[in-house]
């Protein structure tokens, strides 16, 4: 039995004692938390530097930018970057930042593009970030060129996504950061097969951490989503298996109840359960019996009140599933919808108005209980990137 098989088949077990018996899996003790800690900017600014600046975040998937000089931009917290897919089948990122005068090269969200050409003054570079052209250089002066490219950003793909550090300074190793245990996790998804639906970005005037947390919340499902997903899934019940940086777990569908009392062996625990992944630090990744979804948070510029939230659907592609194109693009429209009905019209509501309940000068202390274990694991991480403390050390 591989590690995963080993773990599926516990966490399968786990979670059907605890829908017997009314327990989950707890951190065994409650934290304190204060307001401040979402409105704060000095701390804002820390989390910039030491979390997006320092370790690997994903900001997209490859099929997003599968030709090449096909590209997307994001606005991360230090830096808006450009994405590009190079010939050779490569990845690079730059600052999409021409380096003249800092106009920014490109604005559209995503495109193709075999030469990005700054508008201001029509300097060009290559989807390398070679400077290509310097418009009237006879006159401009002599420079180094070559001193002179697109600022690079380091970006690694790996496992389908592609990573990236917001800071010109450090180098990537995905496969370390994510550790053994998680890294052969997401090579047994094979999301790298799979293609991106629907991916989307919403601006929202909420701490990124409030968001994060509410969606590693499965204490809220019934009382948040009483006719969506609290009608399939059960609330307050989690398996979990902690990593040290990362964290896997499973919640459960109400369909896993005709199992209690009885033999599971055999028993295909992917249609009765959800597998989720935190990615430190700050995605979520959701793995369905037909498709894997992923969350992403990051804050955005340097109002800790905003952040950017990226929403995607990965899916097999029209020849894996022998279904046409118009069947295949109405059943994953279906799927996003359902999406949408749960986190755009029930989720942001209730954590926008956290946000701006958190402006509160008198808030008063907050709790997190014992039963909120992911939301606990999300801020030791938090903590420690914060504080500049190893992992192997709390």
């Amino acid at each position: 039995m591989t590690l995963d098989e080993g773990m599926r088949d516990r966490a399968f077990r786990t979670m059907l004692g605890h829908v017997e018996k009314g327990t989950t899996d707890e951190f065994g003790e409650i934290a304190p938390s204060e307001a401040v800690e979402y409105r704060d900017p000095d701390l804002a600014a820390l989390e910039r530097d030491r979390v997006f600046g320092e370790v690997p975040f994903i900001v997209g998937h490859g099929s997003e930018i599968a030709k090449p000089n096909e590209f997307l931009t994001r606005r991360l917290p230090r830096n808006n970057a450009i994405v590009i897919r190079q010939r050779d089948g490569g990845v690079k990122a730059f600052v999409n930042a021409c380096r003249h005068r800092g106009a920014q090269l490109v604005e559209e969200e995503s495109g193709r593009c075999r030469l990005f050409s700054c508008p201001y003054h029509r300097w060009s570079y290559d989807p390398s970030g070679e400077l290509r052209t310097v418009t009237l250089d006879d006159t401009f002066g002599d420079f180094d060129r070559s001193e002179f490219g697109l600022v690079e950003l380091p970006v690694e793909e790996r496992h389908g996504f592609l990573w990236m550090i917001d800071n010109a300074r450090r180098e990537i190793d995905v496969e370390t950061w994510l550790g053994p245990e998680m890294d052969a996790i997401l090579a047994g998804y094979r999301i790298e097969d799979l293609v991106s639906v629907t991916p989307h970005t919403f601006d929202r005037p909420t701490n990124w951490k409030i968001m994060q947390d509410g969606f590693l919340d499965n204490y809220h499902v019934k009382y948040a989503h009483p006719n969506t997903a609290g009608k399939v899934l059960h609330t307050n019940k989690l398996a979990l298996e902690d990593f040290g940086r990362h964290f896997w777990f499973l919640a459960a569908r109400k369909s896993i109840d005709r199992f209690i009392g009885e033999d599971s062996t055999g028993v295909d625990a992917a249609n009765h359960t959800i597998e989720s992944c935190f990615l430190a630090p700050n995605s979520m990744l959701l793995k369905h019996a037909t498709h894997v979804e992923l969350l992403t948070f990051r804050p955005c510029g340097a109002d800790p009140g905003n952040s950017v939230m990226e929403m995607r659907l990965m899916a097999p592609t029209t020849e894996v599933t022998g279904l046409g194109q118009e069947e295949w693009d109405r059943f994953w429209a279906k799927n996003w919808k359902i999406m949408i009905s749960i986190i755009h019209d029930e989720d942001f509501p209730i954590l926008e108005g956290s946000q701006e309940a958190m402006r509160s000068q008198d808030a008063g202390t907050m709790l997190l209980g014992s039963n909120e274990l992911g939301n606990h694991l999300f801020r030791r991480e938090l903590d420690r990137l914060v504080r500049n403390v190893p992992a192997d050390r709390t």
